[in-house]
């Protein structure tokens, strides 16, 4: 009588089927055979030689197979990268929740993907890529910003990381280089003298506006209603100009920021400036933008408080009548913070009320709090009488 075959933990046998089952990454892994108590063996014992040893991939799904680093090579030199920019386009467009911005990187896969698109991933090396990135020109036809090249890096990062995920590499080319220092940039700031030639060239082109044309100057109005909002909330543009009325609570004075830059919303109290710039919004009788140029659908909801919200021809030429230089639509963001700092508002409060994902990004304006320093040294001074 033949001697029944010896058992192998992990192998068993149910309801005719043979399953084999590892543990992998915290994860328990079950595959089916079917009849094949054999190819079950052999599968688990590959499984396990290859934990031990760490010479190939023991993946954490049963829909993955188990490959050696010899056949794990063969595998990723038949995936392209142009493949891996198509599918991490896929899921950015498909998750915009978590992917805020699904302009531009979508725009950088494609640049990535002219480049590099019938390459296989695991084929390109470290300084193919970091040369590629040094040789690109923006718009403006100069080289990269080390800002924008930085960004450029991680989208080329998130596509190899996208496909280890996957499972379909091992390797990311790219942590083999490092990031561009960025400069800190100026923090520009409006003062007062510029802020009161700003609102003089606003208020004035409200009160030039014939009265045979309302809409213009509702318009107008709507323009400085704008600042009104920028100088008092410090909401970043994207942030401010999808403020709806159901963001807004008058009994509270507050308005809720639910879209922000990091995810999470902050609340942001109303004073009497915004409060009044608020209703004057709400009263216009100017219509909602429900389209965006080239028929995309708006982004904006359909009960935003803004009626406008494309500012940057109108307020380029407001600053170059009120002779403001090196300006833009951001500065008012930093001119909140700055004035908050300034009058001796805790940093961690102004971080909440900016949003700042860490303190360090407020520390950035932390300079300009030359009164508090001057009131700490006072703390030192030994109380002597001069006289004495």
């Amino acid at each position: 009588m033949a001697r029944k075959p010896a058992k192998i933990k992990g192998v068993y046998e149910r309801n005719g089927r043979w399953y084999a089952r590892y543990r992998q990454a915290g994860v328990d892994v079950r595959k089916s055979f079917g009849r094949d108590r054999g190819a079950a063996e052999d599968y688990l014992k590959k499984a396990h030689t290859l934990q031990r040893t760490g010479e190939g991939v023991v993946p954490t799904t049963a829909k993955r197979p188990v490959l050696t680093a010899a056949e794990m090579t063969l595998t990723q030199s038949s995936v392209l990268l142009g493949d891996l920019c198509d599918e991490l386009k896929q899921k950015i467009a498909s998750d915009p929740e978590h992917y805020r911005d699904q302009y531009n990187p979508p725009r950088r896969l494609d640049r990535i993907k002219q480049n590099f698109g019938n390459r296989s991933a695991s084929s390109i090396r470290p300084y193919e890529i970091s040369d590629w990135l040094s040789s690109l020109k923006g718009p403006n036809g100069k080289r990269l910003s080390p800002g924008n090249w930085n960004r450029y890096r991680t989208v080329f990062s998130s596509i190899y990381t996208y496909g280890i995920e996957r499972e379909k590499l091992t390797d990311n080319p790219v942590r083999k280089f490092s990031r561009k220092k960025e400069p800190d940039g100026l923090i520009r700031f409006l003062d007062d003298a510029e802020e009161l030639r700003l609102r003089k060239v606003l208020d004035d082109a409200v009160a030039a506006t014939p009265g045979t044309h309302p809409v213009l100057r509702e318009q107008r109005l709507h323009r400085i209603f704008e600042i009104d909002l920028a100088l008092g909330l410090g909401a970043r543009k994207s942030e401010q100009y999808r403020i709806s009325e159901d963001d807004v609570n008058f009994d509270r004075n507050e308005i809720v920021i639910g879209r922000t830059k990091y995810g999470p919303p902050r609340t942001i109290e109303m004073n009497r400036d915004v409060q009044r710039a608020v209703r004057g919004l709400m009263n216009l009788s100017l219509l909602t933008p429900r389209e965006w140029k080239k028929g995309r659908p708006s982004r904006v909801p359909a009960n935003c408080i803004f009626s406008i919200t494309e500012n940057r021809t109108w307020f380029k030429d407001a600053l170059n009548k009120a002779g403001i230089k090196k300006f833009h639509w951001h500065c008012l963001r930093h001119t909140f913070i700055s004035r908050l700092v300034q009058k001796g508002v805790n940093l961690k409060i102004v971080q909440e009320l900016a949003g700042h994902r860490t303190i360090a990004m407020t520390m950035r304006y932390a300079h300009l709090l030359k009164a508090n320093r001057v009131d700490a040294i006072a703390l030192l001074e030994r109380n002597v009488d001069p006289e004495a």
